[in-house]
């Protein structure tokens, strides 16, 4: 005896026909008389009369239906107990890459994907642009976010947002007048820049190629504290992604001023295209776009 067989029982039980039953669990009504047929067999008692084309449960019959049903409740809710199990502390892991740090406010929309998805176990860590590419082509993380442009084929980007670069300097410098900069304005100056490991840097470099130019590039760093601090003594010209300008106030004494031909820089969601978690990326996307 098995879970299905008590189950087709239940069903000509309760509909009081092999034919009405047999329609209900899309079988057919000769495999569905052989299966109660071996289950009489196994059992050795009949579970059904026939009396004038009417279907009668036997006493066994009705004894068996209400443990039957019993039984296959339990049944039930040990598979959903098992399944809750098998996913429970599935680990979801997101990759912030530091370049965009500040530039997007992801915790409310992971506390509500967290809220849905009880059986996660949600992994987030600190990762430069190209650790984010990397792992995620890797398989090392399931979503990230990071800045573009990525050169791995396997990956699906999702544009988050755009922002621009300002020239963060002291209001007593010459050009602290200026409504916008431009790249030649800034040639000779000492740059402060986002360190190697982040794209934030490559780009900078290919803006300045751009113009046939090459950047004079004083201190690299990916923390706005530091940019902020090096200005404020007077070490250099910070060329600052426009999500730090929130952090200025309590340096009353800077400007902050944009550079009209240095590219806007794009800020993504990046997914491995071949994840075996395409129903839960998706879930998550949607909380960002």
């Amino acid at each position: 005896m098995d879970i299905k067989q008590l189950e087709y029982f239940i069903s000509i039980y309760e509909n009081k026909s092999f034919t009405a039953a047999a329609r209900k669990l899309n079988i057919s009504q000769q495999g569905l008389s052989k299966s109660i047929k071996n289950l009489e067999n196994e059992l050795g008692i009949p579970l059904f009369l026939r009396n004038h084309n009417q279907l009668q449960p036997t006493a066994s019959g009705q004894l068996l239906y209400t443990q039957a049903v019993h039984l296959t409740e339990e049944w039930a809710k040990t598979l959903k107990l098992l399944e809750n199990a098998k996913k429970e502390n599935i680990p979801f892991k997101i990759g912030l890459a530091a370049s965009v740090f500040g530039a997007l406010h992801i915790e409310t929309a992971i506390w509500n994907f967290r809220q849905n998805h009880q059986e996660l176990s949600i992994q987030i860590s600190n990762e430069t642009d190209y650790d984010c590419e990397r792992k995620i082509e890797d398989g090392n993380l399931d979503i990230a976010f990071s800045m573009g442009p990525f050169l791995s084929k396997d990956i699906q980007s999702h544009l988050l947002a755009e922002e621009s670069i300002y020239a963060l300097l002291p209001c007593s410098h010459p050009l602290a007048e200026k409504e916008r900069l431009y790249i030649c304005d800034i040639l000779e100056e000492p740059l402060i820049t986002s360190d190697e490991k982040n794209k934030g840097y490559s780009c900078l470099l290919s803006d300045f190629q751009g113009k046939n130019a090459v950047p004079h590039i004083a201190f690299g760093s990916s923390d706005p504290q530091t940019h902020l601090q090096l200005v404020h003594k007077g070490l250099g010209i910070s060329l600052f992604p426009e999500h730090w300008l929130s952090l200025i106030g309590a340096f009353e004494n800077l400007r902050a001023i944009p550079i009209a031909d240095i590219q806007k820089r794009r800020i993504y969601i990046i997914h491995k295209k071949s994840s075996p978690k395409k129903a839960l990326l998706r879930q998550f996307i949607k909380l960002f776009l």
